[in-house]
């Protein structure tokens, strides 16, 4: 029920977050090595300040969703980075933010989410010809059943409980702050 809840109370704004999106040129195969590269250095940013966020919050973070909130996608941002012989972006966030548990589950909601999102781009990421330079793309590489798997495993853990008007709201919260995140980098 939440995570229906979430996507319905998200949808605008994570429309809004895609447009300026450069993955839109996989989809259409027309990226560039540069495109591709602002594109991971882009994300970099994006899931660098998500993974430290959590981590400054680590102690508000659900036990049931701890597994969650790991670093797997930033260190892959990084190896694609680093093939590729790009500088790691710096990231600054604001520290001074409190994040309650609830709105980590909606962080935690985008963040799962994106990965659904990136098998799309896995499976056209073989029609970049652009790319075909690239050996390997660890971030948008993704095993599909692994993505598959992991997100019924999110979507069953966070659907086991039942969360008040107010825990939702404030899932919804960190949901937006999440998509306000990834959009900020992509504007760049």
């Amino acid at each position: 029920m939440i995570l229906k809840h979430l996507k319905k109370q998200t949808a605008s704004l994570h429309q809004e977050t895609e447009q300026d999106n450069l993955a839109k040129y996989i989809l259409d195969h027309s990226i560039t090595t540069a495109q591709y590269k602002a594109l991971l250095k882009q994300n970099y940013k994006a899931y660098a300040t998500l993974d430290s966020l959590l981590k400054q919050h680590e102690k508000n973070i659900p036990v049931n969703l701890q597994h969650f909130a790991d670093n797997k996608k930033v260190k892959d941002l990084e190896l694609d980075l680093s093939q590729m012989e790009a500088v790691i972006p710096e990231i600054t966030f604001d520290t001074s933010k409190t994040l309650s548990p609830a709105q980590i589950l909606g962080m935690l909601y985008v963040v799962e989410g994106s990965m659904m999102g990136g098998l799309l781009i896995r499976k056209n990421l073989e029609s970049c010809s652009n790319l075909d330079a690239i050996q390997k793309h660890h971030f948008f590489g993704k095993n599909p059943p692994e993505v598959l798997n992991r997100w019924k495993s999110f979507a069953a853990v966070v659907e086991s409980q039942d969360y008040s008007e107010t825990e939702m709201d404030a899932a919804v919260n960190g949901a937006n702050y999440a998509f306000l995140i990834f959009k900020n980098t992509y504007e760049v």
